[in-house]
């Protein structure tokens, strides 16, 4: 069983990657959304991974055990198939998604290049003060993911200017100074990976949105697969570098430096392996309920009094990530330690399988809401890009504390969305744009198609576009 069970993970591996490309070839669906970066961090954590966990028992803490691989090795496969099935359908029918994403307020309009080079160092500007100013207990939490966001939007804006013009020096040169200077805001003080990856993501998503979403797809999966080397040797170089932040407050200038010669091999390696998050979710679906009681829902639960302070509720109930490796007995591990246990796990711990068929319809539609709002208007930068700002959050929901990704990832998008608001009105009282600069909107000729989520390729656009390569 063990052994089909690997076979078919990869199997469905390969599926995950089909639903993405395929479509996209055939100019069906979009390349770059929610959808496809939460496929893609379920793929990492919780399919590969699971390859990795039955064919190398050693890649993981002997602590995390599984008695009868055959039986959790099945049930884990079946597991898999299910949660994406039901994600996949309760995402396709949206069941008031869409609804919802047409009452969120947004800033709409394409503005004139120097309008947005305005925008993106503002945004600098205001991620500087949310994330290093804003000292008030409990509300600093807050701005702190705000911040990350709003950085990510400036490094998105800057990619949005360059790849319309990417052989001109000066748009290139403003591009990457937007890029370090938000990777320095926004790497300062944090051990994780997603700061890093929501700048980089961003900084991709606003090429796509921008300027490749009109390309013939061959031409934008070649781009992508060099152009996305930069977000892949930095997150990779970061991973491989970040243990030795755990626990200071080294600023963004010294994680950069320390990046610099980092083993991008090792790093990647680690990123790939999924960090035994298949393995988490093996152990809880076999110690729960036999050895211990089911925190019923507990990630819905706990993501609806995230945002209350522990101080003010000492009985607050704690995260599964930072529960799982005490049960397990794991020796040595600091204060504050936490794991990723998985979607899975988290299911296995939270219900068994009436949760797994809780969690995926609720990611399902929770995806989709972040979509819908996307598709009202991809075109236009203060919308597209704020859906892009937060990642890290997105592909990191799979691995698990879900509770805790998901949270985060709201509150950096939909606070990315509420500064661009914050923003446009200060520019505009400080006379340094108009009404007229956010009035303006590039006609989208596909518009009627966005429900649908077809693919916006054409030859008469893309020879449009073509002309504005050497800008």
């Amino acid at each position: 069983m063990v052994e089909i069970v690997k076979y078919a993970l990869i199997l469905i591996a390969f599926i995950n990657a089909a639903i993405v490309v395929v479509p996209y070839m055939l100019g069906k669906a979009e390349l770059m959304t929610c959808r496809n970066f939460f496929l893609f961090g379920f793929t990492i954590y919780q399919v590969t991974s699971g390859v990795i966990t039955i064919a190398n028992p050693a890649s993981y803490a002997p602590e995390i055990t599984v008695s009868d691989q055959n039986a959790i090795a099945g049930q884990y496969l079946l597991w898999i198939i299910i949660f994406e099935i039901v994600f996949l359908a309760c995402y396709r029918w949206g069941f008031g998604a869409k609804r919802l994403a047409r009452f969120t307020p947004l800033v709409k309009g394409t503005p004139r290049e120097p309008v947005l080079w305005i925008f993106a160092f503002a945004l600098l500007g205001l991620a500087l003060i949310l994330r290093f100013t804003v000292l008030i207990p409990y509300v600093s939490v807050w701005t702190t993911h705000i911040g990350l966001s709003t950085a990510a939007v400036a490094a998105g804006l800057g990619a949005w200017i360059w790849v319309r013009r990417p052989l001109n020096p000066a748009a290139a040169a403003l591009m990457f100074g937007v890029l370090i200077a938000a990777l320095i805001i926004n790497l300062a003080g944090f051990y994780g990976r997603r700061p890093i990856v929501a700048i980089t993501g961003c900084l991709a998503w606003g090429t796509y949105y921008s300027r490749w979403r009109g390309l013939q797809p061959a031409r934008v999966v070649l781009y992508a697969g060099v152009f996305g080397l930069i977000p892949v040797v930095l997150v990779a170089k970061y991973t491989a570098v970040r243990g030795q932040f755990q626990g200071t407050e080294a600023g963004g200038v010294a994680r950069l430096t320390a990046m610099i010669n980092a083993d991008t091999k090792a790093g990647l390696m680690d990123l790939v392996s999924g960090q035994e998050c298949a393995a988490w979710s093996m152990h809880l679906m076999e110690i729960y309920p036999e050895y211990y009681d089911y925190k019923h829902l507990h990630s819905i639960k706990y993501f609806v009094v995230f945002s209350v302070p522990r101080a003010l509720w000492p009985e607050k109930p704690e995260p599964l990530a930072t529960v799982a490796w005490r049960d397990a007995g794991i020796p040595g591990v600091p204060d504050g330690f936490s794991i990723g246990p998985g979607l899975l796990g988290h299911a296995a711990a939270e219900g068994g399988f009436y949760a797994l068929i809780v969690y995926a319809a609720v990611f399902g539609l929770f995806v989709r809401y972040f979509d819908a709002i996307l598709e009202r208007a991809p075109t236009q930068p203060f919308i597209a890009l704020p859906i892009g700002s937060s990642l890290g959050n997105l592909i990191g929901i799979p691995r698990g504390e879900a509770a805790n990704f998901s949270y985060e990832f709201t509150v950096g998008v939909l606070g990315a969305l509420i500064m661009l608001i914050v923003v446009a009105k200060i520019l505009k009282m400080a006379g340094l744009i108009t009404v007229d600069d956010l009035a303006r909107i590039e006609e989208d000729p596909y518009a009627d198609e966005h429900e649908q989520h077809a693919h916006y390729y054409d030859p008469e656009l893309a020879a449009a576009y073509s002309d504005t390569d050497a800008g």
